[in-house]
């Protein structure tokens, strides 16, 4: 009986082995040819703030202090999809809401202004903000509501009290 499972399990590793090894290869040689950024790294480039606001009282139930809007300038240009358009883009933005301390929940994390989706957002350690990346500038307007869901629940969102106001010659 314990030959047998032995047998088994050796017979698996044999055929599924290289299957791994394979599709790693392939994985590993797709990484060393793609031109994206990695999020971590679009998280941690200095960006230039838009817009930006702090509140000395937190609000509701996620205790959202602000946020921030940031225009990154990318170290590459990228394609990227954006509205089921492939475009050359130079440029990224990332909004931040602060507060907390964000629960990690199942679910992750959604950043939206108004009624669009900015991206999932990443908690900071501290789980103080989080941060979401968007290659459509047309998201980032003057005026515009930033809120924090978690999932793609419209419903669930909470917003922060005040609007976008984008700063001198960003508008």
């Amino acid at each position: 009986m314990k030959r047998t499972l032995i047998n088994r399990c050796v017979a698996t590793a044999i055929i599924v082995l290289p299957l791994l090894l394979a599709s790693g290869s392939r994985v590993f040689a797709q990484n060393s040819n793609n031109k994206e950024v990695p999020v971590k790294e679009l998280l941690r480039l200095p960006g230039r703030v838009l817009a930006e606001t702090k509140s000395a009282r937190p609000e509701g139930d996620l205790r959202l202090t602000g946020y921030r809007v940031e225009e990154l300038k990318l170290p590459r240009t990228l394609n990227v999809e954006i509205r089921g358009q492939q475009i050359a883009v130079d440029r990224a933005w990332r909004v931040t809401v602060t507060g907390g301390p964000f629960p990690v929940r199942a679910l992750p994390a959604v950043i939206w202004i108004d009624d669009q989706i900015v991206g999932n957002g990443i908690e900071n350690e501290a789980l103080s903000q989080v941060s979401a990346i968007t290659f459509d500038s047309s998201l980032i307007r003057e005026g515009g509501i930033v809120s924090i869901s978690y999932g793609e629940d419209k419903e669930t969102r909470v917003r922060v009290s005040q609007r976008v106001q984008l700063k001198g010659e960003n508008q």
